[in-house]
């Protein structure tokens, strides 16, 4: 926790002044944190922290960015295997959603995570649920990642170079021959990964809009990867 306020005051001095110093500078990291594994309403937050909607409102907004740099740049180390999966996140807001296979609007977000300890590299930004996978990273990730010769995919990243999917015969079918089962094994990292980041209830049903998706996205797998360094 002390990483979590030295960080965000660093990269913003002025965070105790203004209408948000009703409330000191190191209770409004927990309020972001709590904010994002709870999923709790701005009325319940503001309940518990003693202090109006508006207020838990903007300490949100202003911590959020600056929470989701904590996440980095990914590393440089080519030897490393990537890993990248998607997930649906549903979301209230209907200017990036839109109705997925799990029959809510979604956004589809790209994760791409280290094989080795399961820690997050990058995400993507948010795009409406009703895309392929393939197709959010070519946009997304396909444009910010640096250059990886060992990032693989599953069967819904056929075609795109940048990515290693299971090998198919003549047939257009996956081939399920041994090679397949050990990239079975490794591609469940990925799933497990996205799973810890679902452990926060903001990614369940978040209720933010426009880039705040986004900034709550890196910001819950920056809380990941630190959780990862101190265990």
């Amino acid at each position: 926790m002390r990483y979590l306020v030295e960080q965000p005051w660093e990269r913003k001095p002025d965070a105790g002044r203004g209408r948000n110093g009703v409330l000191p500078f190191p209770d409004r990291v927990p309020l972001l944190v709590l904010a994002y594994r709870t999923n709790l309403t701005m009325q319940q937050l503001a309940s518990l922290f003693g202090m109006t909607d508006s207020t838990v409102h903007r300490v949100i907004a202003r911590l959020a960015p600056h929470l989701a740099e904590l996440l980095g740049p990914p590393p440089t180390d080519r030897r490393e295997l990537w890993i990248v999966d998607g997930t649906l996140i549903p979301v209230h807001g209907p200017s990036r959603t839109a109705k997925s296979k799990n029959y809510r609007r979604s956004v589809n977000v790209q994760v791409v995570c280290r094989a080795r300890d399961r820690r997050v590299v990058a995400v993507g930004n948010a795009w409406p649920g009703n895309r392929n996978d393939v197709v959010v990273f070519r946009e997304t990730l396909g444009r910010t990642l640096p250059d990886h010769p060992r990032i693989s995919g599953d069967g819904g990243y056929r075609g795109c170079d940048q990515v290693r999917s299971p090998r198919r015969g003549p047939d257009g079918r996956i081939v399920k021959d041994q090679n397949y089962r050990r990239f079975r094994k490794r591609r469940a990292v990925a799933e497990h990964t996205i799973a810890r980041l679902k452990d926060h209830q903001i990614l369940r049903q978040c209720r933010r809009r426009g880039q705040a998706i986004n900034h709550a996205v890196a910001g819950v797998a920056a809380l990941h990867n630190l959780k990862l360094n101190m265990g």
